[in-house]
């Protein structure tokens, strides 16, 4: 989960950096295209000014849909990677762990069961199915 998270952090830091970078440039070409303008000429003068504020209204809303893009599919991957957690803590298929006490007792019953079947000289295919019957009810392995 952890990693989730810094995963998203660095492509969030790499959008911005790259948001910054562009926002860089784009100043750096309004700034040479002002300079190819006269000062004098003022048709060409009002023009620039209207391909400028056309030019940084069109990258920030770029930008802006990116990092709401973004965002969106952070909370989407928070969501998945939830359900995956989720999905491997499947309790329900888990076997439940026997105590030292517990594979103890089952032992010892076993040993009478045989003890058992000795003294009324069952046949062994009796004695196979009592144990079995006793160590399917006590778990042994």
């Amino acid at each position: 989960m952890e990693a989730v998270l810094t995963e998203e952090l660095d492509e969030e830091e790499q959008l911005v950096r790259r948001h910054r970078k562009e926002k860089k440039e784009l100043q750096a070409k309004i700034q040479s295209m002002k300079n190819a303008v006269p000062r004098n000429d003022k048709k060409r003068r009002k023009q620039l000014t209207e391909d400028v504020a056309k030019l940084e209204a069109e990258m920030e809303q770029k930008q802006r849909e990116e990092l709401d893009q973004l965002k969106l599919t952070s909370k989407e991957s928070k969501i998945d990677s939830v359900a995956v957690n989720i999905s491997n803590l499947v309790l329900e298929n888990q076997p439940l762990r026997i105590s030292k006490a517990q594979k103890r007792r089952d032992k010892k019953l076993v040993y009478k069961m045989l003890l058992l079947c000795q003294c009324a000289d069952l046949s062994i295919n009796t004695k196979y199915w009592i144990i079995l019957s006793v160590s399917e009810k006590t778990q042994l392995p």
